[in-house]
Parts: C-alpha cells; structure tokens; sequence
C-alpha cells in the first residue's frame, strides 16, 4: 500500500485481502485503514494508499516513481521468501540507517535513505501493534524533523502491576492512565492485549510503556510514549506533558 502525506507516501507489500472474508492463507487488512489518520495525527498530508502485491518489480517501480519526502511502507520488511523490501532498497543503492531495533513488538523495522538528495523510507512491520511501535519511534521524529519541530518530549511515570519483560529486548507495551486513590500517585496500569497482531490493547491505550529487558516490578517508572491520536485527560496534560 502506498500512501502520500505532504510528500510523504505510504507502500505496503500485502498478503492480505481488503474486504470480504481472507481465504488461502490471506489474512485481513486491519491496518491499512488506520495508517492514514494515524500519520495525519502525526502532522502528515497524506493521499489515498497504493496496494501492492508479493511483487520485488511493482515495489521498485512505486518506490523510483515517487515524489514523495517520506515513503511508509508496511509489509515486507523481514527475511521471508515474499519480503522484497530489503532486496528492492539494496538494487536501489539506498542507504539503510536503521535496519531492524532490539525493540518487540516491532524489531523488524527499518529507516532508509533512497538516495542522498531523494526521500527517506519507514518500513514498518505488517502486523498492527509492531507498525504502532514503528510509527512512534522512527515515522514520528522524522516527520517532526521534516516538518522543523522538536519531537514529543519524553516522560515517566509509574506502573501498577508487574509487567514481564523480553530477555533481550525492549517492550513496548499499551498503557492507559489513571488517577492515583485516596491521595495516591497517577499512575499507568497495562493492558492485556499487547501482541504484536492485536489492535485491541492500542484501542484503548493512551500511550506504550517503554520497558526494559526482564521486566519491571508494580511500582517502578517507566518511560511513556504518548499515542498522538489519543486523547488527553486533564490530569494528564497537567502531570505528564
């Protein structure tokens, strides 16, 4: 899928269907939908998407073609036999800046420059959450640099409840806030649906928590990432931006 956004544009590889019911080994789009206001949320101007299919020829040809600042692309970023974003950007001569983070859900994403003077490339993972993770930690301060404004300023605050970690990587994990009781600390407690697949913990999030490799015990600061397009809560703008 390709999207435009003020120059900026949005390509996705798909195994996935966009309507009606998936069927021989196709899955759902439930992502494409959302990437536009999501990168709207994110200051983008952004077109109607492209989709394209397990094609290394069709992804050259979107990626030569565009005038874009900033492509998105979703899909294809990891090894996989139809995973063509690798092999496209190194026939390209791209430079990579960031290929894969120590980072779950998300290791898989990727920051690309196509050519010294020509546009930057996010690839984001294909599955919901992982994408999410992309869009906040490369799609979001590029987009900020692009745009000449400071990207969102970082903040703790404490969890209530015990999250498990990754053993070697960063987790990053839907949280919503919440008032503290009878005088007691805000806080942000976590939420169940934390998959790399699954959109119901990022629909009732306000941000992720950034936690650390091992995990953290009920009580410890964590660092937040706001979720732009959520809303904020009084208390909120008031304790924690």
């Amino acid at each position: 899928v390709v999207r435009e956004a003020r120059g900026e544009e949005f390509v996705a590889e798909y195994e996935d269907v966009a309507a009606g019911l998936p069927h021989d080994g196709l899955i759902r789009d439930a992502l494409g939908p959302m990437l536009g206001p999501w990168l709207r949320a994110l200051g983008a101007e952004v077109s109607g998407p492209r989709r394209l299919g397990d094609d290394a020829e069709a992804l050259r040809e979107a990626l030569t073609s565009s005038d874009a600042d900033l492509i998105v692309t979703t899909g294809g970023t990891a090894s996989g036999p139809v995973d063509h974003v690798h092999p496209v950007l190194a026939a390209l001569g791209a430079e990579l800046l960031v290929d894969g983070v120590a980072v779950r859900p998300g290791h898989p994403m990727l920051l690309a420059r196509l050519s010294p003077d020509g546009p930057h490339l996010v690839g984001l993972p294909g599955n919901p959450l992982a994408a999410v993770s992309g869009l906040l930690t490369l799609a979001e301060p590029l987009l900020a640099g692009l745009a000449g404004r400071p990207a969102q300023d970082a903040y703790r605050a404490l969890v209530h409840a015990d999250v498990p970690g990754h053993p070697h990587d960063t987790r990053l994990v839907p949280v919503v806030h919440r008032a503290g009781r009878a005088g007691g600390r805000d806080h942000v407690a976590p939420l169940r649906y934390n998959g790399p697949a699954m959109l119901r913990g990022i629909a009732a999030a306000d941000g992720l928590a950034v936690v650390p490799a091992g995990g953290v015990r009920s009580g410890t600061e964590v660092e937040i990432l706001d979720l732009p397009w959520a809303p904020a809560t009084p208390w909120t703008e008031g304790c924690f931006t």
